[in-house]
Formats: C-alpha cells, sequence, structure tokens
C-alpha cells in the first residue's frame, strides 16, 4: 500500500528533517512510502513531542528518535549514527542489560518501569555512567501484532550526582564533626528548646534522647561566666549582629569538671527581619588551653635555665668529631658516641655508626647537605643543621644540632671535617608543640579575620557613597590594621610550614633590579616617615623563587623602617661578590648588640632594649628570612655599630646559565 508518509514525518527539527532524508531503502523497512500507517503516526508523534522519546521497530529493532531524546547522546558519539541503526549494533555496550527488557514488552509482557538507572553509553569520546528513568511499552502494528517498543525517558545523571554528593557531603561533614570531637546545637528561638547532638548532651549530663531546655543549657556553665554568655546569645539574636564567638567553662552535674569550650554559631533571619534559627557548634578546647600554660610554663623554666648556666651546661653536653677525609678515619668523643646510641668502643665507621645512626625522615637531607659542604663551588664549608638520631641499642630518639666546618687544600679538594653536636631533644619538643599550636591558632583566626575585612570594605564603600570622611578614614586605618594582623598571622602559618617541610622553592629566572624597585615602591606608598633611597646598580640575574625573595627583601626594609627614627634614610643597594649577588640593607637606626648579633636569625628571638619593647612583632620575620635565604644555598648576615646604625645583607647565588 502506498501512503502519503511525508505528511507523517512533516515538522520535528533536526531529527525531523533527518528523519526524512535519511536512505531507508537500504534498511530491513525499506521505503516510507510502504510503512504501516501505525508506525507513521507513533513517529509523527514522536518528533513532535518536547518529552525524550525512542522507538525500536522491526525484527532487527531499527531506531527512531526525537530533537529532546538528541542530548542524550553526547557529542562526538552515537549521533547521528544511531538513526536507522539496528538497535543491537547501536547499543553494544549495554546490550546485555537492555535487551531482557525490550524482549519482555515484544512477548507481551507489561510495561517496565526503571528509575534512577544507572546505565553506561558511549558518548563525548568516552564511556560515560549515566542514569536513567524510562519506561519500555509495546507498539503494535496494523494486524495488532505487536512489532516495535517505545521507550519514554528521561536522563537522570545531574539529579543522581547532586544527590549522591549532598550525601557525600553530609558524610564528610559528620566525620569532620566527630574528627574534631565538636558539639553541634541548634536553638528554636520560639520555643528556647536546643537541638543537640550525643557529645554535647554528655557534656550538659544529659541523656542521648533528652531535649535541652535554654535554661537547662545555662545552667551548667559556671557563675562567673553565664551572664556574660547570656548576653552574647542575646546580642548574637539580634539582626545585624556579626556572629557568636565565645569561651567559656562548664561544669557536668553527673560529672563535675570543669570544662573549658569555645561556642561559635550563626543567627538566621526571615526577610522580615525576625530571627529563625540559631546554630552553632562546641568545642573542648579543655586540654589546649591546659597544654598552652604549660608550653609557656616550660618555655619560661627553659629561658631562665638558659639565661643561668647556658656556656657551662652547653660545653658539658657537646660532642665533638673529627674526619679525616684522605684516610677516611672519624674520631668522635664519648658524647657524641652517646648521641647516636653506640655502645661499641672501636672506631666509628662513617656508614655503619653515622648514616645508620641518622633517623630515616632525615637521612637523605643530611647526606644532601654534606655533599654540599664538601663541594666548594656550593659553599665555603660552613655546616649548621638540626636532625635526629636513633640509637641501634634501644632505638632512643634524640634531636641534635650540629655545627662543622670542612677544610679544602688548594685545588679545593676537601680534607678535613671537624665539628660538634649539642642535644637539643628537649628544646626541639617544646618548638615542635609551639608551632603546632601557633599554626592550629593562626588558622582558627584567619577566618574571622577574612570576615572582618569583608565587613570593613563593605561599610567602606557606604561611607564613601554617604561622603563620610570621618568614616572613611577610620575604616581605612582600620583595614591597615587587619592587615598587620594578617601580615602576622601568615608569618605564623609560614613557621609551621616551615617546621612540616611544606615550604618549597619554586626558582625562576629573575632580575633583582625589577623587585627592588617593586619593593620599594610598595613601601613607599604606605610609609611616608622615612626616606628610601635605592643606589643606582646595573641589572643582575638570580634564579631563585620570586615570592620568597621579595618578602625577604619587604622584611628588611620594614624592620629599617619599624627600627630607625622619623626622617632618617634608608638605603638599599645589590652588587655582585665573587659568585654571589649581593642585597644590602642600611638603616641609620641605634644598632644592635654584639651579645644580640648571633641570636637574631633564631626562631622568636627579640632583641630585649626600650625600643624594641614599643614595636610590635613576634621575632619569626628575621628567622623566615634566614631560612628562606639558606634553602637557596645563600647566607644572610648583618653589620652594627651601637648608635650608627644596622646593615642587614643577604647572598644568592648567580645565575651562571644567564650571567
Amino acid at each position: 500500500m502506498i501512503n502519503n508518509y511525508l505528511q507523517y514525518l512533516d515538522g520535528g527539527g533536526e531529527m525531523g528533517k533527518l528523519t526524512r532524508n535519511f536512505n531507508w531503502k537500504d534498511t530491513s523497512l525499506g521505503s516510507p512510502e510502504g510503512w504501516p500507517s501505525s508506525l507513521l503516526t507513533t513517529i509523527s508523534i514522536v518528533l513532535n513531542s518536547r518529552f525524550p522519546m525512542f522507538i525500536w521497530w522491526g525484527d532487527e529493532l531499527i531506531q527512531f528518535y526525537n530533537d529532546a531524546y538528541r542530548p542524550s547522546l553526547g557529542n562526538e558519539g552515537k549521533h547521528p549514527a544511531a538513526l536507522g541503526q539496528r538497535g543491537e549494533d547501536c547499543w553494544q555496550e549495554i546490550w546485555p542489560v537492555i535487551k531482557p527488557l525490550i524482549d519482555q514488552v515484544l512477548a507481551g509482557g507489561e510495561s517496565t518501569w526503571s528509575e534512577d538507572q544507572l546505565i553506561p553509553i558511549y558518548r563525548n569520546n568516552r564511556l560515560e555512567d549515566v542514569y536513567w528513568t524510562f519506561s519500555y511499552s509495546k507498539l503494535l502494528g496494523e494486524l495488532g501484532e505487536i512489532a516495535g517498543v517505545l521507550v519514554t525517558c528521561t536522563e537522570t545523571t545531574k539529579q543522581v550526582t547532586a544527590l549522591r554528593d549532598v550525601s557525600t557531603a553530609k558524610q564528610e561533614l559528620e566525620f569532620a564533626i566527630n574528627a574534631a570531637n565538636l558539639g553541634t546545637w541548634d536553638l528554636d528561638p520560639n520555643t528556647n528548646r536546643f537541638i543537640g547532638n550525643e557529645r554535647l548532651k554528655s557534656w550538659f549530663g544529659l541523656e542521648a534522647g533528652a531535649e535541652i531546655e535554654l535554661a537547662k543549657a545555662t545552667d551548667v556553665i559556671i557563675a562567673q561566666d553565664r551572664d556574660r554568655v547570656i548576653t552574647e546569645i542575646e546580642q548574637a539574636m539580634t539582626f545585624g549582629a556579626s556572629g557568636y564567638d565565645i569561651e567559656y567553662t562548664i561544669i557536668n552535674p553527673l560529672k563535675p569538671e570543669p570544662r573549658l569550650v569555645r561556642a561559635v554559631g550563626k543567627a538566621i533571619f526571615n526577610p522580615e527581619r525576625e530571627i529563625v534559627r540559631f546554630s552553632g557548634t562546641l568545642q573542648d578546647i579543655t586540654k589546649e588551653r591546659n597544654a598552652l600554660k604549660q608550653l609557656r610554663d616550660a618555655h619560661h623554666r627553659l629561658e631562665l635555665t638558659l639565661d643561668q648556666s647556658r656556656l657551662s651546661k652547653i660545653a658539658a653536653q657537646l660532642g665533638t668529631f673529627d674526619m679525616d677525609l684522605i684516610k677516611g678515619t672519624m674520631e668522635w668523643d664519648d658524647r657524641c658516641r652517646e648521641l647516636f646510641g653506640i655502645s661499641h668502643t672501636g672506631d666509628v665507621s662513617y656508614e655503619r655508626d653515622f648514616i645508620n645512626g641518622l633517623h630515616a625522615e632525615d637521612r637523605n637531607r643530611i647526606l644532601n647537605i654534606i655533599d654540599d659542604v664538601f663541594d666548594k663551588s656550593k659553599t665555603d664549608g660552613d655546616y649548621d643543621v638540626e636532625y635526629r638520631t636513633v640509637s641501634v641499642a634501644d632505638g632512643k630518639v634524640r634531636w641534635v644540632r650540629a655545627k662543622g666546618k670542612a677544610y679544602f687544600d688548594d685545588a679545593g679538594k676537601p680534607f678535613r671535617f671537624i665539628g660538634s653536636v649539642l642535644d637539643i631533644t628537649e628544646q626541639k619538643t617544646d618548638e615542635l608543640r609551639k608551632n603546632d599550636f601557633i599554626g592550629m591558632v593562626s588558622h582558627e583566626l584567619k577566618t574571622p579575620l577574612t570576615s572582618l575585612k569583608g565587613y570593613i570594605q563593605i561599610l567602606n564603600h557606604k561611607a564613601k557613597i554617604n561622603a563620610d570622611d570621618f568614616a572613611v578614614n577610620a575604616l581605612l586605618k582600620a583595614d591597615m590594621q587587619i592587615g598587620k594582623m594578617s601580615k602576622l598571622i601568615n608569618g605564623f602559618l609560614d613557621v609551621s610550614r616551615l617546621e612540616a617541610g611544606k615550604i618549597s622553592i619554586e626558582p625562576e629566572d629573575v632580575n633583582l633590579k625589577e623587585i627592588i624597585d617593586e619593593v620599594v615602591e610598595d613601601l613607599k606608598m604606605i610609609s611616608t616617615t622615612h626616606q628610601i633611597h635605592i643606589v643606582p646598580f646595573d641589572p643582575i640575574i638570580v634564579q631563585v623563587d620570586r615570592d620568597k625573595i621579595i618578602s625577604v627583601i619587604s622584611n628588611l626594609l620594614s624592620n629599617a623602617v619599624k627600627y630607625s627614627p622619623q626622617g632618617s634614610k634608608i638605603g638599599i643597594s645589590c652588587d655582585t661578590q665573587d659568585c654571589f649577588a649581593r642585597v644590602s640593607v642600611r638603616d641609620e637606626g641605634s644598632g644592635i648588640k654584639i651579645q644580640d648579633r648571633e641570636r637574631l636569625f633564631e626562631r622568636f628571638y627579640r632583641v630585649g632594649s626600650a625600643e624594641s619593647s614599643t614595636v610590635p612583632g613576634f621575632g619569626i620575620g628575621l628567622y623566615l628570612c634566614a631560612e628562606i635565604i639558606q634553602r637557596h644555598n645563600g647566607k644572610i648576615g648583618l653589620m652594627s655599630e651601637p648608635g650608627k646604625g644596622t646593615t642587614f645583607y643577604f647572598l644568592l647565588p648567580l645565575n651562571k646559565s644567564v650571567n
């Protein structure tokens, strides 16, 4: 029977056009002129529907689909080859999954229904995990026989993925809360009842299933903190409040032990500015505060001990070593043997006793440093390192500081290596604890500080709109103070990263003249109290980590500004010295005493003088500068004369491949 098939294939967008122009004579269906009207009617419905639909027809399950279904095939995938293709040829990767469903419908079974079914398909040049909600239903031929399958479907990959991401995020949040030992709470302002997790309820002496009234929650707060906490809660629940962050002590009525906690929360308001929710976390910080007190006490005792008997105790604790690099022999005194846990009395072996006595995590680093010490082209033989030793006898771990000197003959070949070793285990342990604590606190401070900076910027913008010059200036000064605090916090974080070995050097070719000009220009914009002068010099190229060297120059210049009289001159110069580039910063301050010069680059060390006591800081800037320069195989130092100023300088190896 010849039919007017074109009226059935009219419209349908891209797929309508492709269907009309397809060479159907080469398929088992033949020319559309001979197709049954039931097929043509179904195709017309599918092509003109905006819901994703798909047809399999005939013994070979020849395929049709519409524009709404087209995006599910992706790019560089099955489209447009899927049109008119045999089902088995098109869906080879999932045929074992879908063929039983097709057969069920073709055999006269009920229509199928699958929701969020994972059916991977090849699209976008790869096999993708795709989720579908779909139904297979039968299509009848001219004589009422089952001649095909109609697929109505929708891809739900985005919804399934989003739900899975939410579930994963919830699990990660719960894991983070449990890992951090946090109590969580949610206050309903209308009923004054808390919803808390089990940990919080245990702290408040309540059973897991018990409800918490606000009065009961505040009753466990010690009397001297209670009014302050209630006031803070009331303020936090007022529209426009910046948040809730407070520390106080609670006492569990069932187990009367004081617990110092930190509560952090946020109130949520509706469009009418009415509070609808007040939620947050509670953290037990008792151990941290006790540890901090113990750390401060230990640090204070250590300083007293060192001040009282530094020289005598150091002399008694020093071990010495002497290495003949020509003969390959080593001489260690008894103290040095003790620090490496050597029990035998025979000759000391470099491989057996020294290398094996190094902690596994420090071994490669120390051996690389020693290789550099023995290479005159890299160093002048100076050796100053800290590392751990492990006793072969009992596995005891010690921290030591080794200082020494390699000596070279006229040909530049090392022939002797002499030095000393000092046990710094107790000092190092205190420092590591301090750094861990500082790193933790610094991370905690960055979040509220960032929020505060954002609020100030918003207020500054509004003040400018209102032409409030006083507010603009005040907020500008506040923003500058936040900048100073951010700089201090970043310094503490750098110390923590440095101790954890997480500061890496990423060298590149850098023109010292360009970065010095950049730093000086920035400093002149924020400091107008001093005359900063750059001594003219030609461009010098070095291979360094640009940002880290900029931080060193900026730190030295900032110190010069802080520690020299207003209106005085600060000079910065750069030249070459042997195989190094030398950068110097000179001020006209009061100078640095001899006893302070050797310790000035130590961590947390500050000069004890009347001038320095009025200058803010924690003694980490020069320590970080020294560590950065050391990691560049350079040197840092100073020259000072009381009453006549100080010159800080650092040396960086010249980039021979460029110069």
